[in-house]
């Protein structure tokens, strides 16, 4: 059965929706990547030996995952039927796990995690959920869920050689929490569905991401962390993949972290650049290197491209940013006289 079959329990409009949603077959890199079909009552028993999953009925359970495990980080993302996943004291002792789940969905609905006689509810898409592994837990799925995510060794999340280290299920919707989903579900769909590479630098910033948003909670062995600094990273990024579509603004990323764009800007008032500014000149960057290396796309194909809604807004906020338009730019690069790095000038940001 292939990615686009359905399968009992999860019509084929969902499983398309949720592959387009992902990116699915949307290769961003070369990287091998994992996919699995789980469906009926031999789909629950092929399950992970460290947990028991159950649904009612289990002839109507069905699972699509995408997984791959990097060099220490682990990356899934899956749609699945309600059912309920459990780490019993004896599954734990038998298979011990040094691994923190983080992970949130995104379809409507929500469930449960039940862990040390107390109940943690979680809804879509606000929640970030983080389990430790090596806990006696339950977590259950209401409604089908589409669940995206990571496993993050303790290592990295600041237990020490030896330490002993525990932790109750966190729940959490701060701002914070919902960059760090927004974040985490990005990257787990990249990673695990669309194939890109990640480096083992970049695998350490994401666990740091983690470590900030768990850092509001705990205080042993987490040292404080500056929360504005990493939703600060996190829009970068949000720009970083976001900035060719010409509707993406300060409020597509307000909107994706599931903040007000007057909560977002608080973020940036000590930061050199606001998110306006780092959008128009993230655009204007790859427009520069367009201009320099493909001497045959016009200039509205270079706008189109970059993400600007016009070529006049283009030429605008290019003479703006670099003192001269794209045709003069363009000339003066093929003709050696510049080189196709030009130094901004000290004032004149680009409007909003």
């Amino acid at each position: 059965m292939t990615p686009d079959d359905p399968a009992q329990g999860l019509d084929r409009q969902t499983v398309a929706a949720w592959r387009a949603r992902i990116g699915a077959g949307e290769d961003l890199g070369d990287d091998s990547t994992r996919y699995l079909l789980r469906r009926g009552r031999s789909g629950l028993d092929d399950y992970l030996r460290t947990f028991t999953v159950t649904a009612d009925p289990a002839s109507g359970f069905a699972e699509y995952l995408y997984w791959r495990p990097l060099t220490q980080l682990l990356t899934f993302s899956l749609l699945r039927t309600p059912c309920a996943t459990v780490r019993t004291p004896e599954r734990v002792r038998e298979y011990r796990s040094d691994f923190v789940l983080v992970g949130t969905q995104t379809l409507p609905g929500g469930g449960v995690v039940e862990a040390g006689g107390r109940r943690y509810h979680y809804d879509h898409p606000r929640h970030l959920v983080v389990i430790h592994n090596d806990e006696p837990f339950r977590q259950e799925s209401f409604t089908t869920a589409d669940l995206a995510g990571i496993w993050v060794p303790t290592d990295l999340l600041g237990r020490r050689s030896g330490q002993d280290w525990s932790m109750v299920p966190l729940v959490d919707s701060s701002p914070l929490a919902r960059a760090t989903a927004a974040f985490v579900t990005r990257f787990a769909n990249d990673v695990a569905a669309r194939r890109a590479s990640i480096d083992i630098d970049g695998e350490h910033a994401v666990a740091e991401l983690v470590r900030a948003a768990l850092s509001q909670h705990r205080d042993d062995s987490f040292r404080a962390v500056d929360s504005d600094l990493y939703l600060r990273e996190i829009t970068r990024s949000l720009i970083d993949q976001n900035y060719r579509d010409p509707e993406f603004s300060p409020d597509s990323i307000a909107r994706m972290l599931y903040v007000s764009r007057r909560h977002m800007y608080r973020y940036f008032a000590g930061a050199e650049e606001s998110p306006t500014t780092l959008i128009a000149r993230r655009r204007l960057a790859h427009a520069r290197e367009l201009l320099a290396c493909h001497p045959r796309m016009s200039l509205g194909e270079v706008a189109a491209d970059s993400g600007f809604a016009s070529p006049g807004t283009f030429t605008k906020r290019f003479r703006t940013e670099y003192g001269m338009t794209p045709s003069t730019y363009r000339k003066a690069v093929q003709a050696g006289e510049i080189d196709s790095e030009p130094s901004r000038p000290e004032s004149g940001d680009p409007d909003d």
